[in-house]
């Protein structure tokens, strides 16, 4: 009897384990499919297809602490390569076999010698950049209760991310126009290893992607919400957003590439030109905007 309330206990803590699993990793699918549609199905399988070095558990625990990886390897073998890992670096942790576990670094956390294809990534920009600029945009996006933050958890492959986030007004009376309804506030993810015009670039594209009300309407009327365009018609708008404002302040980016291939098959009726020269105006201004 003591051995089957034993056995009893290890099951339940090993379905206990499995649900601690599936949560973490069924929630980040499923915010990829409210963002990327059946493009977010393709994207958490071929992940895993793109790591087949590692077991495919591995590759999950690689998507789930570090989103966008490029390349993950050991301190070892970056060295070996003629890479060194950065100090303030953070491990992604993996299981051993026969042991614990084991340590890797993605490719955005080292330096050194360039990776095959490193420079031809589209999602890298190059010019020259003031600081103030890209600290006035923030602080202006912060008056439209737009919350940039940089994060270090991201891999070199994923360059930033926009939400929406609805507040009830007994936790933020503050920012609510009406005390008897929901906020919306929006939050701004920038990968923080990715250099200056690069990080521009991408708060950029993201602030295109909330002022064309792709995450939400503004709860102050400022611009719908226009959740019913498709991935491709959401990134369409964003990119070109954040072409004007970087060609404008000599940033260098491939929008015009992607932008190309975005538009090579899809329905371009739905796209706003007034929603996208709207929202480049706020991203630019880099001022508050004026309350009425």
């Amino acid at each position: 009897m003591e051995n089957v309330e034993i056995v009893d206990t290890a099951a339940g803590n090993r379905l206990l384990h499995f649900e601690d699993c599936q949560s973490a990793i069924d929630q980040l699918f499923a915010e990829s499919l409210a963002t990327n549609g059946v493009d977010g199905f393709h994207e958490f399988l071929e992940f895993v297809v793109r790591f087949n070095n590692l077991s495919i558990y591995n590759a999950m625990l690689v998507r789930v602490q570090r989103p966008g990886s490029g390349a993950v390897a050991s301190r070892r073998k970056w060295k070996s390569i003629g890479r060194h890992v950065k100090s303030d670096a953070i491990p992604i942790v993996i299981l051993r076999a026969f042991g614990p576990v084991s340590f890797l670094f993605e490719q955005g956390d080292t330096e050194g010698d360039s990776l095959p294809g490193e420079n031809e990534n589209p999602l890298f920009a190059a010019g020259e950049l003031s600081p103030t600029i890209y600290e006035q945009t923030c602080k202006a996006a912060a008056k439209y209760e737009v919350h940039v933050e940089e994060t270090r958890c991201y891999g070199a492959l994923l360059a930033g991310t926009a939400s929406g986030i609805n507040i009830m007004p007994e936790t933020c009376k503050a920012i609510c126009a009406d005390d008897n309804s929901t906020t919306t506030v929006f939050r701004i993810k920038v990968n923080a290893t990715h250099n200056l015009p690069t990080r521009y670039a991408t708060l950029a594209h993201e602030l295109g992607h909330v002022y064309c009300g792709h995450v939400g309407a503004d709860s102050k009327g400022r611009w719908p919400g226009r959740m019913h365009l498709n991935h491709a018609q959401k990134e369409v708008e964003a990119e070109a957003v954040a072409w004007l404002v970087c060609k404008r302040n000599g940033v260098l980016t491939k929008s015009r590439e992607y932008l190309s291939s975005l538009m090579e098959d899809i329905d371009l009726s739905p796209i706003s030109m007034y929603a996208m020269l709207e929202a480049a105006n706020r991203v630019e201004s880099r001022t508050p905007p004026r309350e009425k």
